[in-house]
């Protein structure tokens, strides 16, 4: 159910945040610097905003159906456990449970975020595109931990993000009067 739902949200969200990165680069006076745009309003290099769309929507969705279905079940599991060892329902059993579900969330999806920005990067050697072929390139040029570089920064994004979010889920299924999971 995870994979599903992370994989729709990923479709919805990509195209809209392509849509406006596209509308953004015909904006006069708007710079393709912070957005990661080449000045002709092309996402990566010498493509268009069209065929970058089209190119690297697969891979955000698949890096989305990952996320998803880790996030959830991830933080169930240990929430659970946890709960199962004696820990009381609260804010530390909230944070540690989403602490470790960022953790888990970065080890599952630093290898697609690493061969998505190889795909939208356009610096894939040989000329391929694709998951299969970015996992190549990264294995032939960095070898396995190449599918990892970046993981601290990751974790400093993620890490964060899932105590936001499921400190505010909590807090939500509490003031609708819904049980524990």
């Amino acid at each position: 159910a995870g994979a599903g739902a992370g994989a729709l949200a990923a479709a919805d969200g990509f195209s809209a945040s392509h849509a406006r990165e596209g509308v953004l680069a015909g904006v006069p006076g708007v710079s393709g610097g912070a957005l990661g745009l080449a000045s002709s309003g092309s996402v990566n290099a010498g493509g268009s905003s069209k065929g970058a769309l089209a190119k690297t929507a697969v891979p955000a969705k698949e890096r989305a159906a990952v996320l998803g279905a880790t996030k959830m079940a991830t933080y169930d599991v240990i929430k659970t456990e946890l709960r199962k060892n004696g820990w009381a329902e609260g804010p530390s059993l909230v944070f540690t449970a989403s602490v470790a579900t960022g953790l888990a969330i970065t080890i599952t999806t630093s290898p697609a975020t690493n061969m998505q920005t190889i795909i939208m990067s356009g610096n894939a050697s040989g000329g391929g595109s694709g998951m299969l072929h970015a996992a190549q390139d990264i294995m032939r040029r960095q070898g396995p931990v190449g599918f990892f570089r970046g993981f601290g920064m990751q974790w400093a994004r993620f890490g964060p993000y899932a105590v936001v979010q499921f400190a505010v889920w909590e807090s939500l299924r509490k003031a609708c009067g819904i049980g524990a999971i």
